[in-house]
């Protein structure tokens, strides 16, 4: 009987330490007039995370890994109340842009206040792509980037080959959505041409960061 309790304890300090995760994820989430049971998305994140192994992985697999497996299971969970795709696609994106607001607004503020804000775009973003998007799921390599151009092509897609895994390639786009947000915030200083080809399953996505024409 005591290993049962110690083991339902263990199942239930695991699950509130992994639904931890995601909430401050998930608390923006916003379904407008259809209401959703969040604790149902948080309960599947936790499966999932589980399955996963996530608390073996790296810091920074972690945290693509907790972005995925919210896209995934908000998906899944929408789609149980009946929300078409396209609408959860951008309920998922909202939720995610709102989760990063605080950090990227002090980011772009600071760039605005410089001299050259394009500049300081890619001086403060370089080093921060290649933190979030290790070479081991994205092979980054950066073309050019310098005061007029940043450019850097993706060999492969950490998201693309963990939704094509799990079954549901129509996944990825949320995820590509996500990574526009950063230049989405930055649109009257920074321009940006996306060649993204991992959502229709080839294999290359690049971007080409230039100055915003006034």
């Amino acid at each position: 009987m005591t290993e049962n309790n110690e083991s339902t304890t263990a199942d239930s300090e695991f699950a509130k330490k992994t639904a931890a995760r995601v909430e401050p994820i998930l608390k923006h989430l916003d379904t407008e007039d259809v209401v959703i049971e969040k604790e149902k998305i948080s309960e599947l994140f936790v499966e999932l995370w589980e399955y996963e192994d996530g608390e073996n992985l790296k810091p920074e697999t972690q945290r693509l890994t907790t972005i995925a497996l919210f896209i995934y299971a908000t998906h899944n969970i929408l789609d149980n109340y009946n929300i078409r795709i396209n609408s959860a696609r951008t309920h998922i994106i909202e939720a995610l842009r709102a989760w990063v607001k605080p950090e990227l607004e002090k980011a772009v503020a600071a760039e605005k206040a410089a001299d050259d804000p394009f500049k300081a775009f890619i001086e403060n973003n370089q080093p921060k792509i290649d933190e979030e998007y290790p070479w081991e799921h994205f092979m980054i390599e950066h073309k050019k980037a310098d005061a007029g151009e940043w450019n850097y092509k993706m060999k492969q897609c950490w998201f693309a080959r963990f939704f094509i895994r799990l079954g549901r390639v129509d996944y990825i786009e949320t995820a590509c959505g996500f990574d526009k947000i950063p230049w989405e915030a930055r649109q009257d200083y920074v321009d940006l041409k996306l060649s993204n080809l991992f959502a229709k399953l080839g294999t290359l996505c690049q971007f080409k960061y230039t100055p915003a024409k006034k």
